[in-house]
């Protein structure tokens, strides 16, 4: 009978502590994210139109992907995919090969996207602006317009020629829009100035860059504004030029804080900070993911911001600091509407 008795103790100790084990079990479980299944990691990868190195809408992007990995623990990839061709080979590839969330950094990625999107409905395909919406298919939409509002304040407020160089990579309606921004802030401050236009026709050339900067400048343009990725770099350089013949030209940065590419003539950037692609990732990773437009503004935790150069901050009149703050904390509390005019009503 003592031998019984042991057994049965023997027993239910066995017992009570698979029961544990279970229910420590289901409480891991429901701590799983949606994406990690079978103890999957999260996989995020990223389509760039051009180099990580261009210090502006690739390289900001990047950062966004690194820091993915490093607050997500994901494991991430990017590839630079310039044609259609190879966009939807991309696109493709990393689907095929179990990732749960893909960028494609460009209005370009959107029907690349569309023609994959539907062969893989567990995965998420994001389009860096855009308006292109499915099960699947969502764009992320940088309100970078708001801060290039503040850059055109400057420029219009600063210029003493009244005349302003602007210069894209390609003249497209998500480029337009920025400059459509700068051009009525700075006319909104001196109605009196002119915005030129210049289009460099790729994202790549430092040359025609540079050619197109050194034409608004031989126009008498003081203030230029690129926006042409790895092209952009050419029109610093003009402008370094410029200043070294003693001319008073400034520049501005976009997507990035640039100064340092060009200390003496940048004044300020319009920035879009890594939170956007991790606050997206993260409605991916629980699996709340809906199809609709991701925007994120300057009031969003200043997801997008605003930076002076502060080596040339102190060139900035007292008084023109003043109007950007004070526009600044309009845009912020809704008060003052910046335009994104490539979006259709629809998704704005």
């Amino acid at each position: 009978m003592k031998h019984i008795f042991f057994k049965s103790k023997y027993s239910i100790a066995i017992y009570t502590l698979h029961w544990c084990l279970f229910a420590i079990g289901l409480m891991l479980i429901g701590n799983t994210h949606l994406y990690a299944k079978g103890h999957e990691k999260f996989k995020v990868a990223l389509l760039l139109p051009a180099s990580i190195t261009d210090g502006g809408w690739n390289a900001f992007a990047y950062d966004g992907l690194k820091a993915i990995e490093k607050e997500l623990g994901a494991k991430i990839s990017h590839v630079e995919s310039r044609t259609p061709t190879d966009q939807e080979a991309h696109f493709r590839d990393y689907a095929l090969d179990g990732y749960h969330l893909i960028f494609g950094h460009g209005f370009e990625y959107q029907d690349p996207a569309k023609q994959v999107a539907p062969d893989f409905p567990e995965t998420v395909f994001i389009t860096s602006t855009g308006n292109t919406i499915t099960d699947n298919i969502s764009p992320i939409v940088f309100a970078i317009e708001e801060p290039v509002y503040l850059l055109g304040i400057i420029a219009g407020s600063m210029t003493q020629t009244n005349k302003i160089g602007i210069v894209g990579g390609q003249n497209i309606a998500a480029i337009n829009s920025m400059f459509s921004a700068f051009e009525e802030s700075a006319k909104s401050v001196n109605p009196d100035v002119v915005v030129r236009r210049a289009y460099v026709g790729n994202w790549s050339d430092i040359g025609k860059g540079k050619e197109l900067a050194r034409a608004h400048i031989n126009e008498d343009s003081d203030f230029l504004f690129p926006v042409a990725d790895v092209a952009g770099l050419g029109v610093f350089q003009a402008a370094m030029e410029a200043q070294s013949d003693g001319k008073t030209v400034y520049t501005f940065g976009v997507y990035q804080d640039q100064s340092e590419l060009s200390p003496k003539t940048i004044v300020a950037s319009a920035i879009v900070t890594p939170k956007v692609f991790v606050n997206l990732a993260k409605v991916v990773m629980k699996g709340s993911f809906e199809p609709q437009p991701y925007r994120f503004t300057m009031a969003e935790d200043e997801a997008l911001t605003f930076v002076y150069n502060p080596v040339l901050k102190d060139k900035v009149a007292d008084t023109v600091q003043k109007a950007v703050a004070e526009a600044k904390a309009k845009i912020i509390a809704g008060e003052l509407k910046v335009s994104q005019t490539y979006l259709t009503e629809e998704h704005k």
